[in-house]
């Protein structure tokens, strides 16, 4: 900002004011730009994580980052994690050509990835019949409960079979594009590496904003693999808060039988 102010002749408040003001607008156009994919979208999308693999219908990855900011919001230590720093939470859902297909950010660091993801409208939506057909699925890690459509690995407690680690690590190998999608967001939006603001409102615009500039750098392949930054990555291992479903012991338990 200090840098803007002084080529512009402007102080560093006008400055600080236009970058809200211009991230408020690149946020409202979030829903035309970050979109959930229609059957059609989803088929392609499950064919292209599928590969040569067994995984067949994978229409999603899910993951969370931390968004450090500079201090805690209205001295609030909800927001200091699990490494001591504060920071918020950013969920994304992410294609196979790492383009994000639902964002919800906002809540403190220190709530579990499980616990944002249970009150995110992305649950409550696919709880009650919406986005995925019978046959699809997202995958994440093991921060996130099993359920029909959300497949997460095999708990390593030394006594899996071999068709069961082998299932691990294909799992791990597609949720690949989720860490490289968080990494091109880091890497290519540094601000990201920690927010000078506020206000929560305000931080909130900004990441959603940041957001919707890396699907606009994503679709036209705009140098997307010089940004990458594995570095900032939170590497926070978690293990699920919640009750697995049976219907996500099954629908796991089949896909690696197919495997």
């Amino acid at each position: 900002m200090r840098g803007v102010s002084h080529m512009f002749g402007l102080s560093k408040s006008t400055v600080h004011s236009c970058i809200h003001k211009v991230a408020a607008t690149i946020s409202t156009r979030r829903h035309s730009v970050i979109r959930w994919p229609d059957q059609t979208r989803q088929a392609h999308i499950a064919e292209g994580f599928a590969g040569e693999s067994c995984l067949r219908g994978i229409v999603g990855v899910i993951d969370g980052t931390h968004i450090r900011i500079v201090n805690i919001l209205n001295g609030q230590p909800d927001y200091i994690n699990r490494k001591s720093y504060p920071s918020v939470q950013l969920q994304l859902v992410v294609d196979d050509m790492m383009l994000i297909t639902d964002a919800y950010v906002g809540w403190p660091g220190s709530v579990h990835d499980a616990r944002v993801f249970r009150n995110s409208p992305l649950y409550h939506d696919v709880e009650d019949g919406h986005k995925l057909a019978e046959h699809q699925y997202l995958i994440g890690d093991t921060a996130y409960p099993l359920r029909s459509w959300l497949v997460t690995p095999f708990k390593d407690n030394g006594h899996l079979s071999q068709q069961q680690r082998r299932f691990n690590r294909m799992l791990s190998g597609k949720r690949q594009v989720v860490e490289r999608a968080i990494g091109h967001l880091k890497g290519r939006f540094r601000r990201l590496r920690e927010l000078m603001f506020h206000d929560i409102s305000q931080i909130c615009q900004f990441i959603m904003a940041t957001c919707v500039m890396h699907n606009l750098c994503v679709l036209p392949d705009d140098d997307v693999s010089s940004f990458i930054n594995f570095d900032d990555q939170d590497d926070m291992e978690l293990e699920n808060i919640f009750a697995d479903a049976t219907g996500g012991h099954v629908r796991r338990n089949a896909l690696v039988a197919q495997c």
